[in-house]
């Protein structure tokens, strides 16, 4: 029979020491995963304030063996995460359920948070309902008993993320004890549980997450030590323990070994000019433009990629004889391999995606460059495009889910879409380039192809004669007699409003704490008869969406049939060639007017809504890079900081990662081959990990992402993805589409009709504060940005409409 835990109390305790002053090794914890994106935050948390090992585990896995009892054996305790979802839905908990039908005397501590908490109450009579409202991303102080894991923590500041709870009013158990709770402003008479723990068990249990950046880190500390030093009593007192540490093979991950894609050996074969130094010239020209560059080196609606990485660094491809295309399309796992010079060979394969990002990084690994311009991000290797269904195959899916599972068309739905589907993954092989430091003015010419020195030095002395023409009203006038015909076909508004209480509802109902909703814009444009104008009205419409929208990922893209006019402010994802990882996640968007200023922005984006819109996703990105990076690996630079981004004020936060080879995170340890300092490997590993963005997803990504596909009902493809490049040196840099167009036009149907079609993206993130009108509105805001570069320019150089 297990101790009488109400017997017990801090001081009982005192005497179990951490481990690293014992000397020994750190002890083991199980952390059952819930499918939620802020598990590894948890786990990383655990082994920075215990000193413990934490080995995850899925609620769908089964049991090593069959046997739960000799498995749990080799651990001191375990961790019932968070997650979407309800406990009265079995397979929401999964195997959670198990651990309350433990025998007396195979017991073993046990920690539940948020969902964890909520199926020890529901498992001991206490019901599970929904709130009044639910309390996503909020911050809010909790009284405590000042007894048990909260000895002297009499108040506690913590971040809540459920809309369903423990109504003690409606059912109690004898067997229970409340630790901690909630008073809501609008019911003060209503206490809302927020600890527990079992009289006669080790079981504990919270509603609030203590590894939110809001929470208040030193009392949450405090208390899981609280609680180890209490679980490790009942070990000892017991009789616990003694068995040695499982391998992490015990536990295999649910994605199933592929074989090595053939596709690899051909991508290095194409790429045997690439060298392992990138050679360079370099000179300094205040006011040289990459765009001037571009256009000099890429004849229009040849394959060309510019990229502008932190609104610093411009990249220009510059073609080479050893120049080749990547394609790939999730729906068929059809690869393109294309070559742009000699007679144009073409490979086709059928490879998975998991075999996709494989190859890609074995042949970032094979063609590493060692050296080059240091003062430069980029040597050579990718520039190009990610989309969001590439992001919706990397998800870890519930074995109840079905992975990747594209929308179903309905007679009303947008898959219908008459138009024409760009790849899911087109990369550019980039051998030569130019790039433009825009603070300082110093061009770098560069080429990692061998023996190019005659090239570098020609390239110089025409850069030295160019003279930046800028964008003329020549270019102005041809461009505006194409967008006076456009037709716009703008969202549906009382469908979009529909959508939004779609999201609410299901927020409601405890599936996702913020749910990142979209819409699309389509813009029919004639296609201009000349040739030379036909290839050039892309380009001249990156130009004047620049000139229109600076921003710091400002890109282009000419890749096939698909062409990209992006003015993304967001950063998704850059990478060094050292070791560090960063995020910048972007949530929380005000219009600028005459009258709305810097102040009037940060007071707006303040407010409870906009604060809790970015700390979900702050939280979410965290778990990604933990995931990675493992614990002690991540921290966070700037969180819910207001900047101006041109024609919007947003919030941001700044996430910061590092990689240790010898450390990995606890969603790679299984994959071997991240075992070298190559930042290329990790770089992409991180990209395969971490998408689809998670600012435009919401938060638990996986679950989000599936009630999205449902409401939203269409592909998103490019829009929602990532664009940038993969540096042989190591780096990396990628921004989120938004603020983009795209269009996959130029094939014979569309030339015989005569018509082409842009696509535009926009949407913000439903939380349960969310208005149908403010979404709306927000919506349009982020639209006009893009929009009104589709209509002609008035006498002033002003667009003729304003939304």
């Amino acid at each position: 029979m297990a101790p009488m835990l109400d017997h017990w109390d801090a001081s009982s305790s005192q005497n179990i020491l951490p481990n690293s002053a014992r000397g020994s090794s750190p002890k083991s914890i199980l952390y059952v995963d819930a499918y939620d994106s802020f598990s590894y935050n948890v786990v990383a948390m655990l082994e920075e304030t215990l000193d413990a090992k934490v080995t995850v585990i899925t609620i769908d896995s089964e049991w090593p063996e069959s046997n739960m009892t000799e498995f749990l054996q080799h651990y001191e305790a375990i961790v019932l995460g968070p997650g979407p979802g309800d406990p009265n839905v079995p397979s929401d908990v999964g195997i959670m359920r198990d651990i309350w039908n433990l025998k007396d005397s195979n017991l073993l501590p046990v920690f539940g948070i948020c969902l964890g908490f909520q199926s020890l109450c529901l498992h001991h009579g206490v019901p599970i309902e929904r709130l009044p409202y639910p309390l996503h991303g909020q911050i809010h102080k909790i009284s405590t008993s000042s007894t048990d894991i909260f000895e002297r923590l009499s108040e506690v500041e913590v971040t809540l993320y459920h809309s369903l709870y423990a109504n003690a009013a409606a059912g109690t158990s004898p067997e229970l004890e409340y630790l901690a709770w909630l008073s809501l402003k609008d019911r003060p008479d209503a206490q809302i549980p927020m600890a527990v723990r079992h009289l006669n068990k080790p079981f504990w249990g919270v509603q609030f997450h203590p590894e939110s950046c809001k929470s208040e880190i030193n009392a949450c500390k405090a208390l899981l030590t609280n609680w180890w030093k209490m679980a490790l009593s009942f070990n000892k007192i017991t009789g616990r323990g003694g068995y040695s540490p499982l391998p992490e093979t015990v536990i295999s991950p649910h994605t199933a070994p592929s074989s090595f894609p053939d596709a690899a050996y051909e991508m290095l074969k194409w790429s045997k000019s690439t060298s392992r130094s990138s050679l360079s010239r370099s000179f300094e020209r205040v006011g040289l433009s990459a765009e001037s560059i571009s256009e000099l080196f890429n004849e229009p609606g040849s394959p060309t990629v510019l990229f502008q990485s932190n609104g610093r660094y411009s990249i220009a491809s510059v073609p080479s004889p050893g120049s080749w295309r990547l394609e790939y399309n999730v729906e068929t796992h059809k690869l393109r391999l294309i070559q742009l010079n000699g007679d144009r060979e073409e490979v086709n394969d059928c490879i998975t995606v998991v075999q996709l990002w494989d190859a890609l990084r074995y042949l970032m690994e094979m063609k590493k460059v060692d050296s080059g311009n240091s003062q430069v991000p980029f040597w050579g290797g990718f520039l190009g495009y990610f989309s969001y269904e590439l992001g919706l195959t990397c998800l870890p899916h519930h074995s109840s889910a079905q992975a990747a599972e594209q929308p179903k068309p309905t007679e009303n739905s947008s898959s219908h879409s008459p138009f024409a589907e760009p790849p899911d993954v087109s990369l550019l092989w980039c051998e030569r380039s130019i790039v433009v430091d825009n603070a300082t003015g110093h061009v770098v010419i560069q080429s990692t192809r061998q023996d190019d020195s005659g090239w570098l030095d020609e390239t110089l002395r025409q850069l030295q004669d160019l003279a930046d023409g800028g964008h003329g009203s020549s270019a102005d006038q041809y461009l505006d007699s194409i967008l006076r015909e456009s037709k716009i076909q703008f969202p549906e508004e009382q469908k979009y409003k529909q959508e939004i209480e779609s999201c609410k509802a299901e927020l409601a109902a405890g599936e996702s704490y913020e749910l990142c909703l979209t819409s699309e814009t389509s813009i029919t444009l004639p296609i201009p008869q000349v040739e030379s104008e036909r290839l050039m009205f892309p380009w001249k419409l990156y130009r004047r969406l620049k000139t229109y929208n600076p921003a710091a990922f400002s890109a282009f893209a000419d890749l096939g049939d698909t062409k990209i006019a992006s003015s993304s402010p967001e950063c998704f994802l850059n990478w060094d060639r050292e070791s560090t990882l960063e995020m910048k996640p972007m949530k929380g968007t005000v219009r600028k007017s005459p009258d709305m200023t810097m102040e009037k922005a940060c007071e707006i984006l303040s407010s409870t809504k906009e604060m809790a819109e970015n700390l979900m996703i702050a939280d979410l990105i965290r778990h990604d890079l933990y995931g990675i990076c493992g614990s002690g690996g991540v921290h966070v630079e700037k969180l819910l900081e207001v900047a101006d981004y041109g024609r919007v004020y947003s919030m941001i936060t700044h996430i910061k990662g590092k990689v240790r080879p010898n450390h990995p995170g606890f969603a790679v340890r299984h994959m071997s081959h991240l075992n070298t300092p190559n930042m290329s490997v990790h770089g992409l590993t991180t990209l395969q990990r971490c998408l689809p963005p998670g600012s435009m997803t919401g938060a638990p990504k996986e679950r989000s992402c599936m009630h999205l596909r449902t409401i939203e009902n269409r592909k998103r493809s490019i829009y929602s993805g990532v664009m940038g490049f993969l540096d042989l040196g190591g780096g990396g840099s990628f921004s989120v589409l938004i603020r983009s167009a795209f269009t996959c036009s130029g094939g014979r149907d569309e030339i015989e009709k005569g018509q082409q079609t842009w696509r535009i993206g926009a949407g913000g993130a439903i939380t349960t504060l969310s208005t149908a009108e403010g979404e709306w509105d927000e919506m349009l805001t982020k639209l006009r940005v893009v929009c009104n570069v589709f209509r002609p320019l008035d006498a002033g150089g002003k667009s003729d409409a304003s939304s």
